[in-house]
């Protein structure tokens, strides 16, 4: 259990609740050891995900750490960087005179040492090499995490060659396949407005100065949005190798980038059509943005006691969102249709068959409220309206649920991934089965199982509607995560130096936005205008590179071996 509000760092010590079993009685105990399995640490603790980061078999801890935010975390160049407020790695050790791990903290060794104001956490293999990496989504101005494994201990944060841009105040995440390509995206939550009053009621509009500020400080590119990072697969390097996968953000084309001040995330196939829908909760007691309370605020002078101040605050009871997903990257809201149009304060949130029939149920924890536990109707025990298969990995004596396991489903030209990571979304873990959605499909041609010790296993023709339980001891099969091999593969080859091209186009600094406020972008830097003709009649096309304000163009002349510049 993580804590984290108080400011006495004792009172912030986190707990570890050990089964001690049944006792006489016939009802199991809890002994609170957190303290003699090295957990009991005192950061402001967010969320502990449990992970096989060094493929010994036994399970390691990531702890996404926080800190208490002030305005200037709201700003650039107020960043408190000089504190200990990275997250933390802790190895699994083996203490046998103890009988217990005991955990060591690696963070630094690791390479563990990036600031942030952490809020959710996702683990993958995201580069398909068969070793755990980590996704730690960040408040504020501080760049989200991609903690890459380097399959010797250590991690190198990559977001930046992965992802083109993030969300800036990114609360939970999560890592799944939205398309049924075998590829698995990672979806993140921010706090847009889907109307236009909400829009400009709470949020700032995207400033110019921010975005150069974001890359003189090296942050990450952010915007105030949901991004959808859709996995495209592997890069082709200049030399035709295999590259970091290459993701692009379609939350706009897919119609999830606008979900209001969104929390949890959770991507699952919750009406059994054999596609991963998406459910988003939503809601905060105060809007602390609303911009007319700001300014009321502003102009009290210190004339309003606190809580009178603090009554000012306007409310945003709204309802949580529900997509589903129609295979083809586009997602239908069916929040009203699913029945999930409530307003709340909701924030954590799991998907979990409960009543075992069949179809995920829903659980969504809410501020100040009762939980909301939504029964999923589309299937009961006596009549299964769509099929479903649903898997239990048995991972061995040090990791019992199977955590890092893959199934992959084939049948038919369909392919399903499921990557059993529980911690998934904000301030969540999920159920430790597997659950794939199958429609009317009553038989899978073959499922492969791929365990975290490199080995894994082949079940063909297998029955839907029913809990399978696999088992690590079965798996006799190696298992290969080689880069596929290729035959030149790119389309083009950068062929510039050899081509003796040096040019480097000199724009002057104007900033448009200074003289027209309301411009989408800049119109003053859309050059240089490019011509290609044979300008000396000699069979060989030559460039014309337009120059910018009060700077003359160039023209690049070809040679028969080299281009000339003139």
């Amino acid at each position: 259990m993580c804590t984290t509000i108080k400011s006495d760092p004792q009172q912030r010590r986190n707990l570890l609740y050990i089964n001690q079993g049944k006792q006489t009685d016939g009802i199991p105990r809890f002994k609170e050891m957190a303290a003699e399995y090295g957990l009991a640490d005192t950061s402001f603790s967010v969320h502990a995900a449990f992970l096989d980061y060094d493929g010994d078999g036994d399970l390691d801890m990531y702890l996404v750490t926080t800190k208490l935010a002030k305005r200037g975390s709201t700003n650039f160049g107020q960043r408190d960087t000089s504190s200990e407020d990275y997250d933390h790695l802790y190895r699994n050790d083996w203490n046998a005179a103890l009988k217990h791990p005991v955990f060591t903290d690696v963070s630094k060794a690791a390479g563990i040492h990036e600031h942030g104001y952490g809020l959710g956490i996702a683990i993958a293999d995201i580069n398909k090499d068969g070793w755990k990496d980590i996704f730690v989504t960040n408040d504020f101005f501080s760049s989200d995490h991609l903690y890459i494994n380097n399959k010797n201990g250590t991690f190198t944060n990559e977001v930046k060659d992965y992802f083109k841009h993030t969300a800036r105040n990114a609360m939970g995440n999560t890592i799944a396949d939205i398309n049924n390509d075998g590829l698995e995206d990672v979806f993140t939550v921010d706090m847009n407005p889907e109307d236009n009053y909400r829009k400009k009621k709470n949020m700032s509009g995207y400033n110019y100065y921010e975005y150069q500020r974001m890359l003189y400080d090296s942050i990450e590119l952010q915007y105030v949005r949901n991004t959808m990072q859709l996995n495209m697969g592997p890069r082709v390097t200049g030399n035709d190798s295999i590259g970091a996968p290459v993701f692009g953000d379609i939350s706009f084309m897919t119609g999830t980038s606008e979900t209001d001040w969104s929390w949890n995330p959770s991507i699952a196939d919750f009406d059994n059509g054999g596609n991963n829908d998406l459910i988003i909760t939503n809601g905060y007691p105060r809007d602390v943005t609303d911009h007319d309370f700001i300014a009321f605020k502003g102009m009290s002078n210190g004339f309003y006691k606190k809580q009178d101040l603090l009554d000012e605050i306007p409310v945003i009871k709204i309802p949580n969102y529900a997509y589903k997903n129609d295979g083809k990257l586009k997602f239908e809201n069916v929040s009203k249709d699913w029945g999930l149009d409530e307003p709340s304060f909701s924030n954590g949130a799991v998907a979990v068959d409960l009543d075992n029939d069949g179809d995920l149920d829903y659980v969504i924890n809410n501020i100040n409220e009762a939980a909301f536990v939504y029964e999923n109707t589309l299937n009961s025990k006596d009549k299964i309206q769509k099929n479903y298969l649903k898997i239990a990995f048995d991972g061995g004596a040090q990791n019992s649920k199977g955590l890092g396991a893959i199934a992959e489903l084939h049948y038919g030209k369909t392919l399903q991934v499921y990557e059993n990571e529980p911690c998934r979304g904000y301030l969540s873990c999920t159920d430790t089965k597997a659950f794939f959605g199958l429609d009317s499909t009553k038989t899978v041609d073959s499922l492969i199982v791929r365990w975290p010790n490199h080995t894994k296993q082949i079940l063909r023709n297998v029955k839907a509607n029913q809990l399978l339980t696999v088992n690590i001891a079965n798996a006799n099969v190696p298992d290969s995560w080689d880069a596929p091999q290729i035959d030149s593969i790119a389309l083009f080859k950068d062929i510039t130096a050899d081509a003796n091209v040096h040019y480097k186009q000199q724009e002057n600094d104007y900033v448009d936005f200074d003289k027209e406020r309301l411009l989408p972008h800049r119109f003053s830097q859309y050059g240089p205008g490019l011509a290609v003709g044979d300008i000396n009649g000699d069979g060989l096309d030559d460039i014309y590179i337009g120059g910018c304000t009060d700077a003359a163009g160039t023209l690049l002349l070809q040679q028969h071996d080299i281009i000339q510049t003139i």
